[in-house]
């Protein structure tokens, strides 16, 4: 009774009866496809089985009806549209990208039936049907035959145009739906290859537009041809292949003239269940012609329809009819919520040309502290305004010209006019565009990854370009946003109407919006990819979409594709707009190799993801976005589009050898990178100055009382810990402290670990208080409002207290929430009471399950017993409350702005504690009434002040000095100091004053002190330069992220194991913070095993103020000790110095190469630069030190006097540490093991003796030292694979007369190898100078093949380095005669040239010419 029925009754013809359902279903979705809305599996399983009367899993249907329910739907929506698409000789284009749009709705086909097998149908793709009919110019009154009809498809489109139809479906059941479809048509059922003998009217068609099988093809056109009337034509969808088929093509060629072969884009018969590569043939019947119509390979949809339509006239063509289109009728009606076409973008409609002058570079800025003034380069702009706050740029970046642009920007004339964007972010448009609209060399196919591309020959099949990209590096407060909005906006304009923004989080896209909406944008063009689930289409006829690096990264679900191949779908194949990754360092580390804590990192999901969004759109403009732009190696792995490898002009073949090479250089190679990409118009990286910006930390030295409160509480972890143990033991997870289950013991410990961080975190910020709060109170009465940085709000411990307290109780509390709740809660939600029992698997792995009676888990009476007496002693310890809820009570609500993205607080009111409900655009409010004023002191998390802005703008009503309280910095200054960039922005009326808020604890002030000094070097750091020298203002040693810092790390483990660390044994410092620095055998772990810096840092947190602060001096001696010696090294890197000359000579100038691009050069300059010795005076040397611990020196065998400083230590090549000295000299100061110096010439005297040796040498020292430089300068990454790898030292040297040079500077010896590698010279002219052919063997290790077989090398002799020619013992006398000398060494003649008469080895050179330099081994 309740079965369901088909809306036909069964027939006795079953096609028919299946046709009349698959009509009815089509019938059915029509409405769906009317609205835009895309057709899914579910929904067409519905609709299928109702009209049917059963499901395709009983029988009632199968999915190719599906399909052609689908396609029908798809015909009848087509006849719906029929004026417009009458139209499609007037819009082309437009009507084929409506006809692509309309069948994206619709099913992809994944499954065929036997009978579509037998008879090779696949249906005709709309897009492409259009391209057919409008090849073949059918127009109002032609007679067109469609062979192989199949749904219909062809034939509607003919109709639209105004022919008579005559239909041939050999199929039965669509012979079936055609008679539904096409009433009114001529129609038959017979094999197209008979057509000719059996047609009515054949041979009098006046075009034949087919979809033939491709099985047989051949015998199908010419049976097409044979139905055309003379001067008719044959428009055919074809395989690729057909084109490359000379003898079927000649053949074709013997019936009439072949007027075009279009290859469609790649791919286009994708959707409808083949891969295979398609065309259109178009012939016209009549007498032989053997020229064949070239090939034309269509890109685009576009590309094909303006080659479809420029076909030339067909002969039996009737005349055409003009009709105007309307752009709005073209688009089909959109999803609801979406803003309609017509509105959409409006304010773009007024776009016009920018007009700018190029000038001449105008050099670099003046000296703004560490940096230069900030000035446009090579652009003037008549009516564009300025930036509104003076920006900054690093030293490298502004020693090198920008190139000249051409490119012109198409923006609406207010963006200019009113300011909207600055003339410093239009430059960034400018390049931007520039940038994109060239292509980098090489072709690449895909790799066997989806984020890896291989470099193949031109010619590869299959193979792609890309286009180049462009990366933009201003820092914080710049203006970002408006650039990323201008650089949309103008590829929207250029008629590119889709555009891709990717960000950090969700939160972000209501900045991106108002960025947007700053430029005259409306917040409904930027849609989230979020509104469209994962298996939908995009339905999004033109604007912006914004997603997430979190949501790209998302993976395909079952039949579900992921979201990438969602943007991907939606774009295109050929998509030729732009792509913005914001906030891109989230990419960072997009190949892997970078260098963590724990070894090698591997690739990043969310860089992967985004290098295979980059290969997936080869012609995308991608723009990057990161003001941590060129820091390190791995910051630049996901920066594919800017050349820098893999290309064959490329400075770098592969991205490791990028990386490898950025690892060897350090610091200097990203500096030059930033520079170079500057150069050729690839990057650009501006800074707020930071004048004006003013630090001064907020000391809060600890009392007694915090001292105890502390010492307390670091006790009382102590006990937690070792009552942890125990309870591990009493509930079975460990046995005699070894872990039955390595995993359920580190999940234990783990939660353990992280609630005593997070809870010394908060009182550690808790002690700071007091401090804080008089001094923001201070601000106050001062005119300044403050701006309090937070990490913690303790938010969860809240949430679950209140959720212990009934609602009604909420308008009165009495409870206090504290960090001490945090303790409480970890106490009693995942210390271990449970009984368990370990389980073991075939493959031996042990697993830990509850012990069960009854039904319920058995509790350890044991473990329940130590969790009670922790939790007594820790209920009368003193709680410190939080920062958050110390400064809200101080200064109440009505006073202090709260943006952390709480729900909800709990705050005073009129004596009370009640709960306070904060909505979802609190935070909005908030920094409203900051902003306006009403509130002066503002309180923002990483959570809730991402993004926002804080800063005194000069739009807003409080213009009031910001000062910026920093309470919890963690232990990365970058991160730290990212929060600055809340309160410093550009149009401000005031720079911030900083604060960090710091304590007494020894880690803590080092620490706050790293803050201090990046303060003054932050662009550098943000822009690629960490440069220090003159300035004093970044010591190696503040810098606990290093790799030195890590190294002393090492040290100090080593140190602490062979009981060398005064202030604590290993024993007792692997109890007190939980670190395990012992293998299983009870060895000192490796290097990479032992505890990375962050752990060690946050567990030394943890412990008793005395024992911390000894910990952390006996490793800050270790790590000075490290950098003192790596210093005399020449090890330690700082990155980009310069030299500043008292006198300078330039001996020699020369243009190595000159860019064909660009026109920057490439130039080798040789200097003599002069500098003024600084000798350090016998009072100045004994000023500051301790007598009892210095001696006084003469060296017995030089007279040299040295102070000598005792009781330091160093480590020594296997960082252990040992007893040293320093030796303070006149000019230097170095480090020396105690043994080392004892077993010297150094011996003790008199301090009368030692003055006369130290006045001696000062007197008799020249007061200048001169030394020769050759600096390779200019554009230097196209040739950085012919400079050396070694001694990768970049200056800058500045002459008195203020002239700049910067470089990699180079040893005389290594100019030669160089100029060879460039072509500019041969071996053996280079190398025929015996001067510097042995500065080049004997500086460089180089050996030099000479004719003859002959080797000159560089042989270590008796402990000194001779010139040696290896392969010349035969000929001894001939070399002796020239001046060389022989000696016989373990009974073998050796022949040396003296290292004192290049003239003899130019002699040698001259009979024996140099072939080829061998590089000295690495």
């Amino acid at each position: 009774m309740n079965a369901m029925l088909p809306l036909f009754a069964a027939a006795t013809d079953g096609a028919d009866h299946k046709a009349a359902n698959i009509l009815a279903a089509a019938r059915a979705l029509c409405p769906q496809l009317n609205r835009s809305r895309a057709l899914d599996r579910r929904l067409v399983a519905s609709v299928m089985t109702t009209t049917f009367g059963g499901s395709d899993t009983e029988g009632a249907w199968i999915w190719r009806d599906a399909y052609d329910a689908v396609e029908a739907a798809l015909v009848l929506q087509i006849r719906r549209l029929g004026p417009q698409i009458g139209r499609l000789e007037d819009a082309p284009a437009e009507i084929a990208a409506l006809l692509a749009n309309l069948a994206d709705l619709g099913l992809t086909h994944t499954r065929r039936s036997e009978e579509q097998v037998a008879l090779d149908q696949f249906s005709t793709p709309p897009q492409l049907g259009a391209l057919a009919v409008l090849a073949a110019q059918v127009r109002a009154g032609d007679q067109v035959l469609e062979p192989s009809a199949g749904t219909g498809m062809l034939a509607v489109l003919v109709e639209a145009c105004g022919a008579t139809l005559t239909l041939n479906e050999l199929a039965a059941g669509r012979a079936g739906l055609l008679e539904g479809l096409f009433p009114a048509a001529a129609r038959s059922a017979h094999d197209a290859r008979h057509l000719r003998d059996i047609l009515p009217g054949s041979g009098g068609f006046h075009a034949v537009i087919a979809n033939p099988p491709f099985q047989r093809l051949e015998e199908h056109l010419h049976a097409a041809l044979d139905c055309l009337a003379e001067g008719g034509r044959l428009s055919a969808i074809v395989p690729a292949r057909l084109f490359e088929d000379a003898a079927a093509q000649r053949r074709l060629a013997e019936r009439g003239q072949v007027v075009q072969r279009l290859a469609f884009p790649n791919r286009a018969y994708a959707k409808h269940g083949t891969s295979v590569e398609t065309g259109l043939l178009v012939v016209d019947r009549g007498p032989a012609d053997p020229a064949l119509a070239p090939v034309i390979a269509a890109e685009t949809l576009a590309d094909a329809a303006r080659a479809a339509a420029g076909v030339i006239a067909r002969p039996t063509a009737r005349p055409r009819q003009f009709r105007a289109l309307s752009q709005v009728a073209v688009l089909a009606p959109r999803a609801r919520s979406l803003a309609s076409p017509s509105t959409r973008l409006a304010f773009l409609n007024t776009a016009a040309p920018l007009a700018y002058e190029t000038k001449p570079w105008s050099g670099e800025g003046h000296d703004v502290g560490l940096y230069q003034a900030y000035e446009l380069g090579r652009i003037a702009f008549p009516h564009v305004q300025p930036h509104p706050s003076p920006l900054v740029e690093s030293g490298p970046m502004a020693s090198v010209a920008p190139p000249a642009p051409t490119y012109r920007p198409q923006l609406p004339p207010k963006v200019a006019a009113e300011g909207l964007v600055s003339d410093a972010q239009m430059e960034t448009v400018i390049y931007a565009g520039e940038a994109h609209a060239q292509v980098l060399p090489g072709s690449w196919i895909a790799g066997a990854a989806p984020h890896q591309v291989v470099l193949v020959k031109d010619d590869h099949p299959g193979a792609v370009s890309f286009r180049k990209g462009f990366f933009l590096g201003d820092g914080t407060g710049c203006g970002k946003g408006r650039e990323i909005a201008g650089v949309i906006a103008d590829n929207i304009a250029q008629g590119r109407q889709r555009a891709v923004w990717l960000s950090k989080n969700d939160a972000l896209l209501e900045d991106a919006r108002r960025d947007w909406g700053a430029i005259g944008g409306a917040a409904s063009d930027i849609t989230p990819q979020s509104s469209w689930k994962q298996a939908d289409a995009i339905r999004l006829d033109r604007g912006i979409l914004y997603t997430t690096y979190a949501t790209l990264r998302q993976p395909a679900r079952g039949d579900r594709p992921s979201r990438l191949d969602q943007i991907v779908s939606w774009l295109g194949a050929d998509f030729d707009g732009v792509i913005v990754f914001d906030e891109a360092h989230a990419m960072a580390n997009a190949a892997g190799g970078g260098k963590g804590a724990r070894g090698t990192k591997k690739a990043s999901q969310q860089g992967m993801a985004g290098l295979a969004l980059q290969n997936r759109l080869p012609n995308a403009r991608i723009l990057y976005v990161s003001a941590t732009g060129a820091t390190t190696p791995e910051n630049l792995a996901y920066a594919a589009r800017l050349g820098l490898w893999g290309g064959p002009e490329a400075p770098f073949p592969t991205r490791e050898a990028f990386m490898d090479a950025v690892e060897t250089g350090g610091v200097a190679v990203m500096e030059l990178i930033a520079r170079e990409l500057k150069a050729m118009g690839l990057y650009i990286a501006r800074s707020l100055s930071f004048d004006g910006v003013e630090y001064e930390a907020l000391r809060h030295p600890l009392t007694e009382d915090d001292i105890a409160i502390w010492d307390a509480w670091a006790d009382a972890y102590q006990l937690i810990h070792q009552n942890l143990r125990a309870a591990l033991e009493a509930v079975g997870i460990s046995e005699d402290g070894k872990a039955k289950s390595g995993q359920a013991a580190s999940a234990v410990m783990s939660a353990f670990e992280g609630s005593k961080l997070r809870f010394f975190g908060h009182l550690l910020a808790g002690l700071k208080s007091p401090s804080l709060v008089a001094s923001i109170r201070g601000d106050l009465g001062e005119g300044r409002s403050a701006v309090v940085q937070v990490v913690s709000t303790n938010e969860a411990v809240m949430e679950r207290r209140l959720a212990e307290i009934p609602a009604e109780e909420w308008n009165n509390l009495a409870v206090d929430l504290t960090p001490k709740d945090q303790v409480l809660d970890y106490l009693m939600g995942a210390f271990p009471i449970m009984a368990m029992d370990a389980v073991e698997d075939e493959d031996g792995n042990v697993t830990m399950v509850p012990v069960m009676v009854d039904g319920a888990p058995v509790v350890s009476q044991e473990a329940l017993r130590l969790r009670e007496e922790l939790v007594a002693h820790l209920a009368c310890l003193p709680a410190v409350p939080g920062v958050l809820d110390a400064v809200l009570d101080a200064l109440g609500t009505e006073m202090v702005a709260e943006i952390t993205g709480r729900s909800r607080r709990v705050v005073r009111r009129d004596g009370r504690r009640v709960v306070e409900r904060r909505s979802a655009s609190a935070a909005k409010a908030e920094t409203d009434a900051f902003m306006a004023g009403k509130k002066r002191v503002l309180v923002f998390s990483d959570a809730g002040g991402t993004g926002r802005s804080y800063h005194a703008d000069l739009s807003v009503q409080n213009q009031q000095r910001r000062v910026h309280y920093l309470v919890e910095p963690g232990w990365r200054a970058d991160a730290a100091i990212q929060g600055l960039g809340r309160s410093h922005r550009t149009n401000q009326a005031v720079a911030p004053l900083f604060r960090p808020v710091t304590t007494d604890i020894h880690g803590e002030k080092r620490f706050t002190s790293t803050i201090a000094r990046r303060l003054d070097s932050l662009g550098a750091l943000t822009r690629g330069e960490r440069r220090t020298a003159g300035n004093g203002l970044f010591r190696a040693e503040d810098n606990l992220e290093s790799p030195w810092a890590h190294r002393a790390l090492q040290a100090f483990y080593i140190a602490l194991h062979f009981g060398n660390v005064e202030a604590m044994d290993r024993e007792t410092f692997e109890a007190k913070t939980g670190l395990r620095l012992l293998d299983h055998d009870g060895d000192l772990k490796k290097s990479d095993d032992l505890p990375p810096m962050n752990t060690f840092l946050n567990r030394l947190l943890a412990l008793r103020i005395a024992d911390q602060n000894a910990l952390f001096a006996a490793f800050d001696e270790i790590l000075s000790s490290i950098l003192e010696r790596a210093v005399a090294a020449g090890a330690l890197d700082r990155g980009m110095e310069d030299i500043e000359a008292d006198d300078l000579v330039v001996k020699g100038e020369e243009v190595i190469r000159t860019d064909a691009v660009t026109g920057a050069e490439t130039r080798l300059l040789t200097f003599q630069v002069r500098t003024r010795r600084s000798l350090l005076a016998a009072e100045d040397a004994l000023a500051g030190v301790d007598p009892e611990a210095t001696v006084f020196a003469v060296n017995a065998k030089s007279g040299r006097a040295a102070l000598v400083v005792q009781g330091l230590t160093t480590t020594n090549d296997d960082d252990r540490l040992i007893p040293a000295v320093r030796l303070v000299r006149p000019e230097k100061r170095t480090i020396a093991s105690l043994k080392g110096f004892e077993e010297s010439a150094w011996e003790a005297c008199e301090e009368a003796a030692w003055r006369a040796a130290w006045d001696a040498e000062i007197a008799q020292a020249d007061p200048w030292i001169t030394r020769d430089l050759v600096v390779v300068s200019g554009l230097l990454l196209p040739i950085w694979a012919s400079l050396p790898d070694k001694r990768t030292s970049v200056r800058r040297l500045k002459a008195p007369d203020g002239r700049r040079w910067l470089g990699r500077v180079l040893d005389p010896a290594q100019v030669v190898p160089l100029k060879i590698a460039l072509g500019l010279t041969d071996t053996a002219s280079a190398v025929g100078d015996g001067g510097a052919a042995s500065r080049l063997v004997l500086g460089e290790g180089a050996s030099v093949a000479l004719a003859g077989g002959l080797w000159l090398r560089r042989a270590k002799v008796m402990d000194r380095q001779r010139l040696e020619i290896v392969g010349a013992a035969s000929q001894r006398s001939t070399f002796t005669a020239l001046g060389c000398f022989v000696e016989i060494i373990s009974y073998t003649p050796r022949v040396f040239v003296p290292t004192d008469r290049p003239d003899v080895l130019t002699a040698i050179l001259a009979k024996w010419p140099a072939q080829s330099i061998l590089p000295a081994a690495a």
